[in-house]
This record gives C-alpha cells, structure tokens and sequence, in this order.
C-alpha cells in the first residue's frame, strides 16, 4: 500500500496541488488571452482600406507613447489615431463589459444561459435608440440616440426591479420572469416603431443599429464610456469570491457572511450600467456574453476569481477581431459586428450545448 496515499498529510497536500494548478491555469490563460488581445488589435489597426504594415501601427502606438521605434507616414498617423484606433478601444471596452456582465449574470441567476440581456437592458436600449431614430433625433446629433439607449436601458432594468424586486428585495426567480416579460413587452413596441417607420434613411438606421457595430466609433464616445465601463468593471472584478458563493445557493452565501440583498443588488447594477454604456454606443451585439465565459468555463473551471478577468480579456480579443472581419470579409462593404458575432457564435454555443446538454439539464 502506498504509504504517501494514507497518510493524514496526504489530503492537506492534495488539495494544495489542485491549489496550484488552476492558479498556474489561470496564469497561463491570461498571458494568451492577452497575447491574442494584442495581435487582433494591431491586425484590426492594420487592416481597412488604406493597408498599414504591422511594424508602422507599433512605430505609430510607440510614438504616442513619446517612445520613438522606427519610421511611418503622417497619412498613416492620422488613419491609426483618428479612425481605428478609437475604434479597436471602443471595441475592447465593449467586448470586455459584455463578456464580465455575462459571467456575473450567470453566477447571480445560476443559469448557464444566462447573457447580458437578461434583465432587459439590451431591448430597453433598442427601444430608446429605435424611438429617437424614428423621431429623427440621429440627423440632429448621435449623441441623442446614444442618450436615449443609455435612458431606455437603464428604464428597462428599473422597470424589471419594479415587478421582480417587491421590497428592494431581488430573488434571482423572480428578476427572471421580470427580465424576460419587460424585454418581450420592448422587443414589441420596437417592431411597431419600425413598422410606422417610412422605409428611407432613418428604417436604415435602425437595422443597422439593431445589428450592432463600431462604424461611428470616436475618441468622444470612448472618453465619454470608459468611466462608467472602468467603475463597474472595477466592481465586479473584485467579486469573484461573492459570485463563487453566490452560484452555489443563498443559504451558503448567507452562512458566509454575504449580505444576499445589497451585494445582489450592487452586482447587478455594476453588470447592467457596463452593459448599458457599451450597448448605447454599439448597438446590440449578441453571443459575447453568452458563449465566452461558458467557453472559458472549461477550461479554468468556475472559479470566478479567475473566470471573471479572463472573461473581460478573451470579450475584448473577441469583439475586437469580430470588428476587423466585419470590416473586411467584404470590402468595400461593411457587415455589423451583431451579425459576425451571431454566425460565429450561434454555431459554437450549440457545440457546447451538444457537449453538456446532459449536465446543463440537471443544473436548468
């Protein structure tokens, strides 16, 4: 008999070896995740009409950072600073909010097919965008149809804590039945705004907005973002401990020492205003927080310490090379992102569930 197996250390050190390799894992993955973050984005700002070498696009970004490193034309400068490389930030910004939402929302609901859009920010911000379209606020300024998805997704989310909060007491049932009638009820009164529509430029408009994308993207749009999207993803990148019990049941989670009412109510919110500043300047854009933590699941377990920041990396890596083949599978059209992510996506979320379907089952 194996002496070292019996021994009264032999838990003790096995349960420090599992310690170590998800940390190891975990390493790994980031370094990656990162790596692959960084190649998509130099390719997305190499890659356009105007093809810039990848040594140029560093000598460009090395430049910014008042570190000179080799030579490129000002006509390229200008093409990095002032076109792509607002929107390769805007993307990563976008991907890393709707991927770290998605984890939290499926940790929060214990629903693996839990996404971003749950709680009815997504069809909240379709339906403000759409209205503002329709009431020809686009022509007079962007930003107006920015604003009024930003109020419609955060009136939707009010609205689902109104019907599944009685009290200021969310229960992850009833913020479920919430989530899913408020987000019919929009999706509703979105088609009848687009059927009242004339078909010109503004029904245009709307399905391109609908599908989601960058094409408008701008150093104004990232600046005015990022704070929101920094806090929030500030918030629930510090949570994972919080969403490891939270995924298992309320009782254990209660047991140790989480206060269930305020710290559902905090990551929630942190998930839907992240959700909501991404999706006001981008459109919807399906599938990214669906499939990537589920992706990411297994391969570093559900340990959300780690799960949470590999989601926000591997969102933003996969958003940003979404973009760059939107941009230019079809030149010189252009496709939206919602429709790049959704062929993707779609065909890779149905592999997962034809591998898990069986445990899936038991946990739905």
């Amino acid at each position: 008999m194996n002496d070292t197996a019996t021994s009264p250390a032999a838990p003790v050190e096995a349960a420090a070896v599992r310690g170590r390799r998800p940390a190891a894992r975990f390493a790994a993955a980031m370094v990656l995740l990162v790596a692959a973050w960084a190649g998509a984005s130099v390719a997305a700002v190499a890659n356009g009409p105007v093809r810039i070498p990848p040594s140029h696009v560093v000598s460009v970004l090395a430049a910014r950072a008042g570190v000179e490193v080799g030579a490129f034309a000002e006509r390229e400068r200008l093409v990095i600073e002032r076109l792509r490389l607002p929107r390769v930030v805007l993307a990563t910004l976008a991907g890393a909010s709707l991927a770290a939402a998605g984890a939290t929302m499926q940790a929060l609901f214990r629903n693996p097919l839990a996404d971003p859009g749950l709680l009815g920010v997504s069809s909240g911000a379709a339906t403000g965008a759409v209205a503002a379209i329709a009431a020809g606020l686009g022509a007079a300024s962007i930003w107006l149809v920015s604003g009024a998805a930003f109020t419609g997704a955060l009136g939707a989310v009010g609205l689902v804590y109104l019907l599944g909060a009685p009290g200021g007491r969310p229960h992850p049932g009833s913020l479920l039945l919430a989530g899913v009638a408020v987000s019919a009820f929009l999706g509703s009164v979105t088609a009848v705004v687009i059927a009242l529509v004339p078909p010109d430029e503004a029904l245009r408009g709307i399905l391109f907005w609908l599908a989601g994308g960058f094409s408008g993207a701008s150093w104004a749009y990232v600046r005015v973002v990022a704070w929101p999207i920094a806090a929030g993803l500030f918030v629930l990148g510090l949570a994972g401990r919080q969403l490891n019990l939270l995924s298992v049941s309320d009782e254990v989670a209660a047991s140790s020492g989480v206060q269930l009412g305020r710290t559902r109510a905090l990551l929630l919110g942190a998930a839907t205003l992240v959700t909501a500043a991404s999706v006001s300047v981008s459109g919807t854009i399906g599938f990214v927080g669906l499939v990537v933590p589920h992706v990411l699941r297994l391969v570093l377990g559900p340990d959300y310490r780690h799960l949470l920041p590999a989601s926000m990396v591997a969102g933003a890596a996969v958003l940003v090379g979404a973009d760059t083949v939107a941009r230019t599978v079809v030149r010189p059209a252009e496709l939206q992102v919602g429709m790049v992510t959704a062929l993707i996506g779609a065909p890779v979320f149905a592999v997962i569930l034809l591998r898990q379907r069986s445990r899936l089952a038991i946990q739905l």
